[in-house]
């Protein structure tokens, strides 16, 4: 799988949208600014740009160098950041140039990271995301006579040819992100009253949109209309994730049209253990994880199962989770044999010992007809077979 590039910003939001260019003359902006305050430069994908950095000089050489180091790298011609290209190079260059020295330079002037979330946000965006041009975007809620210090500081290391002016964007923000940040723990309190015992939700408020983004899996239309209703002045999108969480009083174990089947199943792994409130599934094409389930007691050991989770699933190992749903598969059993597959598997669990399974996992189950056996390949290139 490949790393995506990394995106720097301030505060919980996505990154998304394109950028444009810049252009404008430093003494008229400066004149501007202190005459008649920061007034609108232009507007860039609806953004109202209050000040522009100008590209004094035409060579850059040490920006070059810095560029040219970015491509030899190892890591980018294997194509680890994605398929090398000239907006992949682009993006690159911005992130490891421009991006932390404007970021250096924001939080000198603000008093770092925290102070200057309380006047305006900061985001990248990349072409390789969709927009129009690698920029970072300062944005400023009441601009005052620090965005002036910003280009004071930025502007002498254009003229040195360190970086370019043209990614760094300056507007003006209709939101903060400590305003975010309040907006996110507001929603979040009323989230948890309506949240069910399994149901599970991810927030978020966009940096740039101020949109509030909830997936969920068991918010109702109803319920999505009290919480528009409760935050008139917000604006959600809702996203269903996975299916819906069982309603109270309803079972949450999908049960197989057909019990048994003389053909093997291959979906699913396996129950290597019961215990009150809790399942332990692994092997097959499950990963190994303990699921919190209030229905453990209605499984079996060896049942072949697929587990749909809620929420987050905790990187242990073996794995935590919360098991939304359980789906039992049908139990192979070929004509000739005597047990059936879950029941071999559970006959190997006790035989083995429950111990082992906790870090070997099954990988495979095949039934040999002409031995009446059972084989159970073992992630530890071991195998145990049960008669049967």
């Amino acid at each position: 799988m490949k790393k995506r590039i990394f995106s720097v910003l301030i505060g919980a939001a996505f990154l998304i949208g394109g950028c444009g260019t810049a252009g404008l003359d430093s003494t008229e902006q400066n004149s501007s600014a202190n005459q008649e305050g920061w007034q609108t430069v232009k507007k860039v994908d609806g953004r109202e740009i209050i000040a522009e950095l100008e590209q004094s000089v035409k060579d850059f050489p040490l920006r070059e160098k810095a560029v040219a180091e970015q491509i030899d790298n190892p890591d980018y011609k294997a194509g680890f950041f994605g398929e090398p290209s000239k907006e992949l190079e682009e993006d690159m260059a911005v992130q490891a140039i421009e991006v932390p020295i404007a970021i250096e330079v924001v939080e000198e002037v603000y008093g770092g990271n925290e102070g200057f979330e309380k006047e305006g946000v900061l985001f990248i965006e990349n072409q390789a995301d969709g927009a129009a041009q690698s920029g970072i975007w300062i944005g400023v809620k009441d601009p005052d006579e620090r965005v002036q210090q910003v280009i004071d500081l930025l502007q002498p290391i254009v003229d040195e040819g360190k970086i370019l002016a043209k990614p760094i964007y300056i507007f003006r923000s209709s939101h903060t992100q400590h305003e975010l940040y309040t907006m996110q723990d507001e929603v979040a309190e009323v989230l948890k009253e309506m949240k069910q015992e399994r149901g599970s939700f991810a927030l978020s408020v966009n940096t740039i949109t101020g949109v509030v983004e909830i997936g969920h899996d068991f918010l109702k239309p109803e319920q999505q209309k009290e919480l528009e209703e409760q935050f008139l002045d917000y604006t959600f999108h809702f996203k269903q994730e996975g299916n819906m969480v069982a309603e109270p009083g309803e079972s949450a174990i999908i049960k197989p049209n057909q019990i048994m089947t003389e053909t093997p199943v291959k979906d699913g792994g396996f129950i290597m253990g019961v215990s009150e409130g809790s399942i332990f599934v692994s092997g097959g094409t499950e990963g190994a994880t303990n699921y919190s389930f209030p229905e453990a007691d209605l499984l079996t050991v060896g049942q072949r199962v697929k587990v749909e989770a809620t929420g987050g699933i905790a990187e242990s190992y073996p794995a935590q989770g919360t098991a939304k749903f359980v789906e039992i598969l049908p139990d192979y059993k070929p004509a000739d044999a005597t047990l059936s597959e879950s029941q071999a598997v559970a006959k190997a669990i006790k035989e083995k010992k429950k111990e082992f399974f906790n870090f070997n996992v099954i990988t495979e189950v095949q039934y040999d007809g002409n031995r009446k056996v059972w084989i159970l390949e073992i992630s530890d290139d071991s195998r145990v077979e049960v008669e049967g």
